[in-house]
């Protein structure tokens, strides 16, 4: 009996051994995992240096392999940029222009297009002064009747700080220097003021009336000095040169008036099937550009030389691509 129950005490010793090697060896398993340090890194902001996110972003390329060879090829074709090819580059400044009259005009131009703290003074200094763009006007003037047609040209800003504008059948000049506002002359009985618009030198004011007239008016005394007629539809624009005043004319016509003389009508200019209401004449002199509601802008030659009363012109050159009407025209530089 003795021996049995020493028997039965070394069976359940005999485990005990055994089953703490067993637990040592599963710790010594999971040990590594068990004493992880904890990540403090953020999965939004990287904190790895910045030599090191370099090398990563240089090592992404475009893998064919990743995706559809059809889809990525389609991709190349519609995007002209080859395969593990960079889209966006450094490279050289591009060559300095060969025209001196293009290189002249980005010089002037460079200013408006200048970044806050470039913008060079009259003695060649850069300042620290920043473009400002007023986001209120300067003044208010009240514009009762003026005719609700978007073909006529009813403003125009004279050299000497006047401006004309047409109301119904009154023009009215405001001088901004004194705020002065002067009533030139009215349209006769039944008609209405169309277009107006100052000399070079504004001294005079040319005024289009609805029945196709030109009245030619005196800015310093308010009277009226002419009145210029023949046209059969309303004058829509007028323009100056020198001592010729260009007429716009419904119709489609365009007359120069030599205002010196009697017979006043010294060409006609036929190019457009539809309504002129855009007229310009360059600085020089050299050429009068002009834009109709047929979609059409005309350059004619304004050398008008030695004609007669039924002298006619023909454009040199037309622009047909547009697709409404053109009425903004400006000639500022050389064609």
């Amino acid at each position: 009996m003795f021996h049995h129950q020493n028997r039965r005490r070394n069976v359940r010793a005999l485990p005990q051994p055994w089953s703490v090697q067993l637990i040592f060896h599963i710790l010594s398993i999971f040990e590594p995992h068990l004493h992880l340090k904890r990540d403090s890194r953020d999965r939004f902001i990287t904190n790895r240096e910045v030599t090191e996110v370099a090398a990563t972003l240089d090592l992404v390329s475009l893998n064919p392999t990743t995706t559809s060879p059809g889809h990525t090829a389609r991709l190349v074709a519609a995007t002209g940029v080859p395969l593990n090819k960079r889209v966006l580059a450094y490279h050289e400044a591009p060559p300095a222009a060969s025209d001196a009259t293009l290189t002249q005009q980005r010089e002037l131009a460079r200013p408006l297009y200048a970044r806050p703290g470039t913008l060079a003074s009259s003695s060649g200094a850069v300042t620290n002064r920043s473009r400002k763009i007023a986001t209120q006007p300067e003044r208010v003037l009240d514009a009762p009747g003026m005719v609700d047609d978007f073909y006529l040209n009813l403003l125009s800003w004279s050299v000497l700080n006047i401006v004309a504008v047409a109301l119904s059948e009154n023009t009215y000049i405001w001088k901004a220097d004194t705020g002065s506002v002067v009533l030139v002359g009215e349209a006769p009985e039944g008609t209405y003021v169309s277009s107006v618009d100052f000399s070079n030198d504004g001294a005079f004011l040319g005024i289009g009336i609805g029945t196709g007239d030109v009245e030619l008016w005196d800015v310093e005394t308010g009277q009226k000095l002419r009145s210029m007629n023949g046209h059969q539809a309303q004058i829509a624009a007028l323009s100056w040169h020198g001592h010729v005043l260009s007429s716009a004319c419904g119709d489609g016509s365009i007359w120069h008036h030599d205002v010196r003389i009697a017979r006043h009508k010294v060409m006609e200019l036929l190019g457009h099937s539809g309504e002129v209401c855009g007229l310009e004449w360059r600085a020089d002199g050299e050429f009068l550009a002009s834009g109709g509601n047929d979609n059409v802008v005309n350059i004619w030659d304004g050398r008008v030389g030695d004609v007669t009363e039924g002298s006619r012109g023909v454009a040199r050159w037309t622009k047909r691509n547009h697709t409404a009407a053109v009425k903004v025209i400006d000639t500022p530089f050389q064609i």
